[in-house]
């Protein structure tokens, strides 16, 4: 890795750490909700059997 790519990769993780600060929120609790967010944009990739598999989910 570049010293450049060092330094833009710091900065990426600077930011976020301030921007997880502001809002309040964990890197779990962003991380957990674009899993969510992943998960409700595929979940048509289920078949109606597999979804039966979750009966305490909605879909």
């Amino acid at each position: 890795m570049s010293t450049k790519e060092k330094a833009v990769e710091k900065e990426r993780k600077a930011v976020l750490a301030l921007l997880l600060q502001k809002t309040g929120l964990t890197y779990k609790d962003l991380v957990n909700a674009q899993v969510g967010m992943w998960m409700a944009g595929n979940i048509d990739l289920l078949s109606e059997q597999e979804r039966q598999m979750f009966p305490n989910l909605t879909f």
